[in-house]
C-alpha cells in the first residue's frame, strides 16, 4: 500500500530493516492514514468567511513589528 519504495538490501537510511508501515499503519486502527486521525487543522478552528482578519488592528501591529524585527535582525547579520 505504500507505493513503489525499493530499499537496497531491504534496509532504510538508518540501516534498519523496513517494516513497511509508513503512514498507513493506522488505517485499520483509526479508519484512515496519519492525516485522517491527526489532521493538520480542524474545520472548527477556521472562521466561516476568510474575508476579515479577526486579529484586528492590534494583531496587525504585532505582526508588523515582528516582521520588521526579523528583517532588521537579518540585516544586522549581513
Amino acid at each position: 500500500t505504500g507505493g513503489g519504495m525499493s530499499l537496497e538490501n531491504g534496509l532504510d537510511a538508518s540501516g534498519r530493516k523496513a517494516k513497511g508501515k509508513g503512514v498507513y499503519q493506522f488505517v485499520d486502527k483509526y479508519g484512515a492514514n496519519v492525516d485522517g486521525y491527526s489532521p493538520i487543522y480542524t474545520p472548527e478552528e477556521w472562521s466561516e468567511g476568510g474575508d476579515v482578519y479577526v486579529g484586528g488592528t492590534t494583531g496587525l501591529l504585532i505582526w508588523a513589528v515582528t516582521l520588521v524585527g526579523i528583517l532588521g535582525g537579518g540585516a544586522l547579520l549581513v
